[in-house]
């Protein structure tokens, strides 16, 4: 019997998974649930599902089994939140949750044996140069100190949304994701410091640019340091990551990671990926995987951005435990 899974959202990332999960065998689309007039239908035509305006429609609904949760972050904890306490499996783009209460909630629901799935779309869970890097760094000794960087002149194309401090929150949590790929290979944070500075910021916390560093120390030992900036004068993007352990450095390069030593450097050897994130779903539901271990990470970089938010508000270093 297929899985029935609803739509939350109908912009670019709802409407890919919408299609992507539309074209897998074992999945149909049963309904989308978007406030837009225009892409909400739109959507739900292209993948044959009906159509609301209302989320909790989909909560009521008994015919479906799943939800994907595509819509903006600051409703990422309430949906995920309320799909999981109706028995509904959840796919969500990340992060978690807006707020740290919201991601502490989230972390007591799938704490329990019976728990629905909770599935966040952080890509590390289904790539092989993810894998390969966590197979490497485990035999080169412990972490001393971990950097990235990326500047960009504007916000390319990401809604307007998306640089709001209410409804995206900061940088440490709408890229998360960069910081997950670390928690993935190191664990948790002990810590959090951050620094913030935004320009043109309006009533509605909406802004024009920014810059963000944010430096955490590993329970694991060793440190990450992640510094963003957004709309600033460059000509094009940048980005680049070192991750320096005991025994050589890691660099990030256009095709993966180079492994660099006092003596050599050579290019970090993976394959390809064999499967989609809603393949991983549908394996998570049918029991075929262990799910909880990929949402504890995600929870725990979720938390990472939370602390970030207040430390960088406060003006001092943070401990995990204030918000976990």
């Amino acid at each position: 019997m297929s899985l029935q899974i609803g739509i939350v959202g109908s912009g670019g990332m709802s409407s890919r998974r919408a299609e992507n999960f539309h074209k897998l065998k074992g999945v149909e689309v049963h309904s989308v649930a978007a406030r837009n007039p225009e892409t909400g239908p739109a959507l739900a035509h292209r993948v044959r599902a009906t159509c609301t305006s209302n989320w909790e429609d989909l909560l009521t609904n008994s015919e479906i089994d799943a939800l994907f949760v595509g819509t903006h972050n600051a409703l990422h904890g309430p949906i995920c939140i309320a799909a999981l306490e109706a028995g509904k499996h959840v796919f969500c783009e990340y992060p978690t949750a807006r707020l740290a209460p919201e991601n502490r909630r989230l972390a007591e629901l799938i704490a329990s044996p019976d728990s629905p799935v909770f599935r966040l779309s952080n890509n590390e869970s289904i790539s092989a140069e993810h894998a390969a890097l966590k197979e490497r760094i485990a035999g080169l000794g412990p972490l001393f100190t971990s950097h990235f960087l990326r500047l960009t002149p504007g916000k390319g194309k990401r809604p307007d949304v998306l640089l709001n401090l209410d409804l995206t929150g900061p940088p440490a949590l709408f890229f998360v994701y960069h910081i997950h790929t670390y928690v993935s290979l190191f664990g948790p944070a002990n810590w959090v410091h951050a620094t913030a500075h935004y320009e043109g910021l309006k009533d509605d916390k909406g802004y024009d640019r920014f810059t963000n560093t944010v430096t955490i120390g590993f329970a694991s030992g060793g440190t990450g340091q992640w510094t963003w900036a957004g709309g600033i004068e460059v000509e094009s993007a940048i980005q680049e990551a070192q991750i320096v352990t005991r025994d050589a450095t890691l660099i990030e390069a256009a095709d993966g990671w180079d492994i660099s030593t006092q003596s050599d450097t050579s290019p970090l050897v993976f394959g390809d990926n064999e499967r989609s994130l809603e393949a991983l779903f549908l394996a998570d539901v049918r029991d075929e995987t262990d799910w909880r271990q990929d949402a504890r990470i995600g929870l725990a970089s979720a938390a990472i951005g939370h602390a970030a938010e207040i430390s960088a508000r406060e003006g001092r270093v943070v401990r995990m435990d204030e918000v976990i």
